[in-house]
């Protein structure tokens, strides 16, 4: 094949990158259009595959231009960890402990016992029974802190939480908060 004067062989376009290399005589290929993979959520942009109705990492509805809170019968709150539908419910009027020690966050432990950037004493919170939902990292300190939509808390000092918050237990474990009330209590537990 003959070179360009650049070194090229003929037929290419230093315009173009080396994909519109067209041989002479032939045509170009028609540009093939990609699958869809998915959209990304409006509530936390993590991309929801064709067809599932709900995004698996925050579980808002697909295709909602608002997020729309979510309330689970009997007021409960429920903790959605990021991948594999895994979660936590908190009964109003409750309290549990985020780490993963059993004897000091039993219910929790489970989840998290193959999380070596959570605590084995990370966090608590507590579900009042008015519906107001209050996280606290640990008066100690947690290894590698605990965040509420990217917001470093302070050791010991509660943290009021909204429907949809996303909590993160060290860099690597986080969840988000469904079915707090729209205007729960305001008194810190």
């Amino acid at each position: 094949m003959p070179e360009t004067p650049d070194g090229h062989g003929e037929g290419y376009d230093d315009e173009d990158d080396w994909e519109s290399l067209v041989l002479p005589g032939t045509a170009p290929l028609p540009a093939r259009p990609l699958p869809a993979v998915g959209e990304r959520c409006v509530r936390c942009s993590a991309v929801v595959p064709v067809g599932t109705g709900v995004c698996p990492a925050c579980l808002n509805p697909v295709g909602a231009s608002v997020p729309q809170a979510r309330r689970l019968a009997g007021g409960v709150l429920r903790l959605v960890f990021r991948g594999g539908g895994r979660h936590l419910d908190v009964p109003r009027g409750s309290e549990i402990r985020l780490g993963r020690s059993e004897s000091w966050a039993p219910e929790a432990a489970g989840l998290m016992a193959d999380e070596d950037t959570v605590s084995a004493q990370h966090a608590t919170l507590v579900h009042t029974p008015d519906g107001a939902a209050w996280l606290t990292e640990v008066p100690r300190g947690a290894g590698n802190g605990t965040r509420v939509n990217d917001r470093v808390l302070t050791p010991g000092s509660p943290v009021r939480l909204r429907d949809g918050d996303r909590v993160g237990l060290g860099p690597e474990v986080d969840f988000v908060v469904r079915g707090i009330e729209d205007e729960p209590g305001t008194a810190a537990p």
